[in-house]
C-alpha cells in the first residue's frame, strides 16, 4: 500500500525588479499556463479560470521530491529549466513578490505542510521545502477517519483565512482518506484596484453575445481614456493596470462575435508576445461586463495526457525524493480559483491540490473602440516579471441585473 501525498496551493503573484536572472522560471510557466490553457478549453464551451501559477508552484514542490524518469516527465510537461537551482530561483522569486507592494495591493502568501505523524520523511525534503518555500509544519493524523475529518477541516479554515473567504471547502471528505501522508499548501490572495476606477453611474445594462446561445443583458462598465491598445486582422486587445501599474489585466478580443474558438487555435506563447510587444498607447473608448467566476477542476487525466503519466502511477512513480523509497504517487491534484472584476478592481484567488498515495474629456477623433460583448479571453499578470497569474475565458458573464 503506498502512501499519500497531498499538496494544495492558492497562488498569485505581483510585479518585482531584478528577476532577469529568474527568466527561466518565469518563461517556462508561461508557457505552462498556455499549454494548461488549451487543454482546459478543449470541447468546452463554458467560462473558465485558473491560476498556472499556483499550479506550477504546488508541482515545483511536488517535484523536489521526484526522480529519474518521474522527474524528467514533470519537468518538461511543467516547463521547469533542469537545473539544480529551480528551488533556490523559486525561493528568490516568491520572497520578493510581496517587495514595493505597500499601499499598492494586497498580497498575502502563505505555504504550510500537514505530514502523518511517525511517517518517515527525509529530512532533506522537508528541509527543502521549509527553507525554499517557508512551509509551516504541522504533524496530524490521517490515519485515524475521527482525526482525518478535523485535519481536512483544519486546513480548509487554514486556507480560507489565506484567501480572505474567496477558497472554501478546498477538500470535499472524499479527497482524503488513511493512506494520505502528506499535505502541501500554498495560499495566495490578491486584491488590485484599477489606476482609473471605472464609475458606478456609468455601469449600466447592455447586450452580450455569448456563442450558439441567445444574447443577454448584462452590467458593462464604460469609461474612456488612455490605454495600451493593440489590434490587427483577427482581434483586439486591451491592457487594464492596476494602481501603479504593478499588474494588469489584459482581455484578449475576437473581431468576431463567434470568433472565440478560431481565437483559440492561434493564442499561444507566441502570439502572446507579439501583442505584449506591439501595445501601444492610445485613447479608447471601453466597455467591459462586470464578471465573476469561479472553477474547480480535476487535473489528473489533463496533466497525464500533456506528458507526466508516470507520477499518477500507483507501480511506475518515483518520489523518493520525499521518502528515500518509491512508496508514493499523485493520486489525485485539485485546482479552484476565483475572480471577481467590478468597477473598483479585480479580486482573485486559486488553489490547487495535489493528492499521493501509497504504493468627461474631449474624445479625439481617432479614439479605438474596445467594446467585449461577445466572448473573450483574460489574463492577469505581472508587469514587472511577466508572469501570468491567472488565465481564463468569458463565454458568458452570467452576473444578473
Amino acid at each position: 500500500m503506498r502512501s499519500a501525498f497531498l499538496c494544495f496551493l492558492i497562488c498569485l503573484v505581483p510585479m518585482l525588479t531584478g528577476f532577469k536572472k529568474y527568466q527561466g522560471i518565469i518563461e517556462g510557466n508561461n508557457r505552462f499556463a498556455f499549454k494548461l490553457f488549451s487543454e482546459l478549453n478543449a470541447g468546452s464551451g463554458n467560462n473558465n479560470i485558473c491560476s498556472p501559477f499556483s499550479i506550477s508552484t504546488a508541482m515545483a514542490m511536488t517535484y523536489a521530491g521526484a526522480m529519474d524518469s518521474t522527474a524528467l516527465q514533470m519537468s518538461q510537461t511543467m516547463n521547469f529549466p533542469r537545473s539544480g537551482s529551480i528551488h533556490d530561483d523559486f525561493k528568490n522569486l516568491l520572497e520578493g513578490m510581496a517587495e514595493g507592494t505597500e499601499g499598492k495591493f494586497i498580497l498575502n502568501i502563505a505555504n504550510g505542510l500537514w505530514a502523518q505523524q511517525n511517517f518517515r520523511f527525509l529530512e532533506s525534503y522537508i528541509d527543502l521545502v521549509k527553507s525554499k518555500y517557508h512551509a509551516e509544519i504541522n504533524n496530524v493524523n490521517f490515519a485515524d477517519n475521527n482525526a482525518l475529518e478535523f485535519t481536512r477541516n483544519g486546513i480548509n479554515e487554514w486556507v480560507q483565512k489565506k484567501t480572505n473567504d474567496k477558497i472554501i471547502g478546498l477538500l470535499k471528505p472524499s479527497d482524503l482518506g488513511s493512506s494520505v501522508r502528506l499535505v502541501l499548501v500554498n495560499a495566495i490572495y490578491f486584491y488590485g484596484e484599477w489606476a482609473t476606477p471605472f464609475e458606478k453611474s456609468d455601469t449600466r445594462p447592455m447586450d452580450f453575445f455569448p456563442v450558439n446561445e441567445a444574447q443577454t443583458r448584462v452590467p458593462f462598465m464604460n469609461r474612456h481614456g488612455w490605454y495600451n491598445y493593440y489590434e490587427d486582422v483577427h482581434i483586439k486587445a486591451l491592457e487594464l493596470p492596476y494602481r501603479d501599474n504593478k499588474a494588469s489585466m489584459l482581455i484578449i478580443l475576437p473581431r468576431e462575435k463567434a470568433g472565440i474558438e478560431e481565437l483559440e487555435k492561434s493564442f499561444d506563447f507566441k502570439y502572446y508576445n507579439t501583442i505584449i510587444g506591439s501595445l501601444q498607447s492610445g485613447y479608447v473608448r471601453v466597455s467591459i461586463p462586470k464578471f465573476r467566476e469561479s472553477d474547480r477542476i480535476y487535473l489528473n487525466n489533463i496533466l497525464s495526457q500533456m506528458g507526466m503519466p508516470l507520477a499518477f502511477s500507483s507501480t511506475g512513480a518515483d518520489f523518493s525524493g520525499m521518502t528515500g523509497k518509491k512508496d508514493l504517487y499523485i493520486s489525485t491534484i485539485i485546482h479552484q480559483a476565483f475572480v471577481n472584476v467590478d468597477e473598483l478592481g479585480t479580486e482573485a484567488a486559486a488553489s490547487t491540490a495535489v493528492i499521493m498515495k501509497l504504493t468627461a474629456i474631449r474624445i479625439p477623433a481617432d479614439a479605438k473602440d474596445f467594446k467585449a460583448d461577445h466572448p473573450f479571453i483574460f489574463l492577469i499578470k505581472d508587469n514587472t516579471t511577466g508572469s501570468i497569474l491567472f488565465i481564463g475565458r468569458i463565454m458568458n458573464p452570467g452576473i444578473p441585473l
